[in-house]
Protein backbone atom coordinates (compact mmCIF):
# COMPACT_ATOMS: atom_id res chain seq x y z
CA UNK A 1 0.00 0.00 0.00
CA UNK A 2 1.01 3.51 -0.94
CA UNK A 3 1.69 5.85 2.10
CA UNK A 4 0.16 9.50 1.72
CA UNK A 5 4.34 10.72 1.22
CA UNK A 6 4.86 8.70 -1.93
CA UNK A 7 0.75 9.49 -3.30
CA UNK A 8 1.91 13.38 -2.83
CA UNK A 9 5.33 12.65 -4.33
CA UNK A 10 4.01 10.63 -7.49
CA UNK A 11 0.78 13.18 -8.10
CA UNK A 12 2.88 16.37 -7.90
CA UNK A 13 5.60 14.09 -10.06
CA UNK A 14 2.91 13.53 -12.93
CA UNK A 15 1.30 16.90 -13.20
CA UNK A 16 4.48 18.52 -13.66
CA UNK A 17 6.01 16.50 -16.36
CA UNK A 18 2.67 16.54 -18.30
CA UNK A 19 2.96 20.61 -17.71
CA UNK A 20 6.50 20.67 -18.80
CA UNK A 21 5.34 17.99 -21.86
CA UNK A 22 2.85 20.58 -22.95
CA UNK A 23 5.40 24.03 -22.16
CA UNK A 24 7.81 22.21 -24.52
CA UNK A 25 5.38 22.17 -27.34
CA UNK A 26 4.61 25.98 -27.68
CA UNK A 27 7.02 28.71 -29.65
CA UNK A 28 8.23 30.29 -26.13
CA UNK A 29 9.45 26.87 -25.03
CA UNK A 30 13.63 26.92 -23.85
CA UNK A 31 15.28 24.41 -22.20
CA UNK A 32 17.48 26.56 -20.85
CA UNK A 33 14.80 28.08 -18.35
CA UNK A 34 13.63 24.68 -17.39
CA UNK A 35 17.02 24.27 -16.08
CA UNK A 36 17.33 27.22 -14.33
CA UNK A 37 13.91 26.35 -12.50
CA UNK A 38 15.19 23.06 -11.81
CA UNK A 39 18.35 24.87 -10.07
CA UNK A 40 15.70 26.70 -7.93
CA UNK A 41 14.21 23.64 -6.76
CA UNK A 42 17.65 22.50 -5.91
CA UNK A 43 18.14 25.56 -4.09
CA UNK A 44 14.65 25.81 -2.38
CA UNK A 45 15.21 22.03 -1.32
CA UNK A 46 18.29 22.83 0.59
CA UNK A 47 16.94 25.97 2.30
CA UNK A 48 15.07 23.38 4.17
CA UNK A 49 16.92 24.40 7.93
CA UNK A 50 13.40 25.38 9.80
CA UNK A 51 11.77 22.31 8.58
CA UNK A 52 8.62 22.48 5.95
CA UNK A 53 6.80 19.42 7.03
CA UNK A 54 6.15 16.20 4.40
CA UNK A 55 3.36 17.42 2.42
CA UNK A 56 5.67 20.23 1.26
CA UNK A 57 8.51 17.94 1.04
CA UNK A 58 7.15 15.49 -1.29
CA UNK A 59 6.12 17.92 -3.38
CA UNK A 60 9.35 19.09 -3.68
CA UNK A 61 10.53 15.97 -4.62
CA UNK A 62 8.12 14.80 -6.95
CA UNK A 63 8.98 18.16 -9.06
CA UNK A 64 12.88 17.65 -8.91
CA UNK A 65 12.39 14.32 -10.07
CA UNK A 66 9.87 15.31 -12.67
CA UNK A 67 12.10 18.04 -14.23
CA UNK A 68 14.93 15.81 -14.24
CA UNK A 69 13.39 12.97 -16.23
CA UNK A 70 11.64 15.83 -18.39
CA UNK A 71 15.27 17.29 -19.45
CA UNK A 72 16.70 13.88 -20.10
CA UNK A 73 13.86 12.60 -22.02
CA UNK A 74 14.15 16.26 -24.15
CA UNK A 75 17.54 16.04 -24.57
CA UNK A 76 17.51 12.55 -25.62
CA UNK A 77 14.33 12.97 -28.17
CA UNK A 78 15.74 16.23 -29.73
CA UNK A 79 19.67 15.45 -29.56
CA UNK A 80 20.48 18.26 -27.47
CA UNK A 81 23.97 18.18 -25.23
Amino acid sequence: MIDLYEQISDDTYYAILKSLQTRSETQEFSLEKVKGELESFYKYEGLDWTGRGDVLQAQIEGSIMAFEVFIVQYEKENIVS
